[in-house]
This record gives C-alpha cells, sequence and structure tokens, in this order.
C-alpha cells in the first residue's frame, strides 16, 4: 500500500481487560492488523487488566508493525503502566505513546 493508502483507526479500550474483554478486543481490532493501519488505542478508562491483555497488545503491535502500520496507545493509567512494568515492559509501552507516533512520517 502507499502511504496515501494508509488507514488511521480509534479505539477506546474498557475499564476491565480480562479474558473475556480480551477476546472481544482481539475480534474488534484484528481486522485491522493485516492493513497498514495506524491503530490508536485509547486507554484512559483501564482500571484492571491483566497478562492476557498486555500479550494483546504487544501481539497487535509486532504484527502492525510487520504490516507497515503502527499501534499507539494514548492515556495510559497507571494500572496499565504498572501491568507493563511488573512484566518489565514499561519502556515498550512509551514506545507506543502518541508522543513517540508523532516523530514517525506517514506523508
Amino acid at each position: 500500500m502507499s502511504q496515501l493508502e494508509h488507514r488511521e483507526i480509534s479505539y477506546d479500550l474498557p475499564a476491565v481487560l480480562d479474558a473475556a474483554a480480551v477476546r472481544d478486543l482481539y475480534g474488534r481490532i484484528e481486522p485491522f492488523i493485516a492493513e497498514n493501519t495506524l491503530l490508536t488505542l485509547n486507554a484512559a478508562a483501564v482500571e484492571r487488566l491483566g497478562t492476557q491483555a498486555v500479550q494483546l497488545l504487544l501481539a497487535t503491535a509486532r504484527a502492525l508493525d510487520m504490516n507497515g502500520g503502527r499501534l499507539a496507545i494514548v492515556h495510559a493509567t497507571p494500572p496499565l503502566r504498572d501491568a507493563y512494568a511488573d512484566l518489565g515492559l514499561l519502556t515498550e509501552l512509551d514506545a507506543r505513546s502518541l508522543r513517540h507516533e508523532e516523530k514517525d512520517t506517514y506523508g
């Protein structure tokens, strides 16, 4: 896809990202992973999440990167930051913040 075909999608994450919510989230974002998509996830409401949610976000980020897209996570709450930190992945979360995304160019 050319840079002109880059697609921007935004999605608000729910307050609780338990196993059921992770399945639902995967169903909502999976169609965009194969496209040249900038997927922005608004994490402002996240109060609780588990390792499955972090794993899904990591896998989504990697898949988007491989397919010419990008994942950005905005408004990360303390519980979301804590979950990433507990897994030693805070640097990964910070790399996905919108302020880093703004340094990239998409045409």
